[in-house]
């Protein structure tokens, strides 16, 4: 295995484990406001939500990849 391929595993391993934006989300999330569960298969509404996860609620809150509200 590649020197810069183990690199990368450990890294997305420790974001995913500090919950960082390179991490991994596997689990359910829910809307911090609402407390809706938001789909599994998600349709970014912008920019940011494509490259780095997220969602926009239908109560318009938007969250991150983690279940996070973030500011707007």
């Amino acid at each position: 295995m590649s020197f810069w391929l183990l690199v990368a595993i450990v890294v997305v391993i420790a974001a995913t484990a500090t919950k960082g934006k390179l991490g991994i989300n596997i689990k359910r999330v829910k809307c911090p406001r609402c407390g809706k569960d938001l789909p599994t298969v998600r349709r970014p509404a912008n920019a940011h939500q494509a490259m780095w996860g997220g969602w926009t609620c239908s109560c318009g809150c938007e969250v991150d990849k983690w279940g996070k509200e973030i500011a707007s």
